[in-house]
């Protein structure tokens, strides 16, 4: 096993990744921009990049967001412990819109997360239940069940520090 713990995968395409800045890839973590392209199929490179990458536990992670170093702590204490698990990132509640509430109830109730917040998931765990699945509107929708279907979510971790009001991934 590679020394990496913890790859994040910032999703995103070429266009709206290109004047990010990439944070430093270290020891224990590892960051890679997924490139996505509204042309061709996501669902096969998000597997690709889940497959090549040195991390036990993947963080998919909207454009211009990182976890707390609070969340970071707990996602690499989660790596070393090596089991199947999964979960999501709390809603930033410094943004306390209408939207968000919405979509913070929908995640409490449907246990699916939004864009917004992120999701981890041990590597193994992802490919026991046949990769992402369909990758649409909402991007977590299908992986979340397929999940689901094998183990309960872990306890949201802290809120994503977000960087920018704009999370389209295109």
């Amino acid at each position: 096993m590679s020394q990496e713990l913890v790859t994040y995968i910032v999703l995103g395409s070429t266009k709206r990744l290109q004047d990010l800045k990439k944070p430093i890839s270290n020891e224990l973590e590892e960051y890679i921009f997924s490139n996505l392209s509204i042309d061709s199929p996501n669902e096969l490179l998000i597997d690709s990049l889940v497959s090549k990458s040195n991390g036990r536990i993947i963080v998919l992670i909207p454009p211009s967001s990182i976890p707390s170093s609070k969340a970071r702590d707990a996602l690499k204490k989660i790596s070393m412990i090596d089991l199947s698990s999964w979960g999501w990132f709390k809603f930033n509640k410094k943004n306390n819109t209408l939207k968000e509430n919405f979509l913070s109830l929908s995640s409490k109730l449907r246990s699916i997360p939004d864009i917004s917040q992120g999701i981890y998931f041990n590597k193994r765990l992802y490919f026991s239940v046949g990769g992402i699945g369909k990758f649409e509107n909402s991007p977590f929708k299908e992986i979340s069940k397929r999940f689901y279907s094998r183990i309960d979510p872990q306890k949201p971790l802290p809120a994503l520090i977000i960087r920018t009001k704009n999370l389209n991934i295109f």
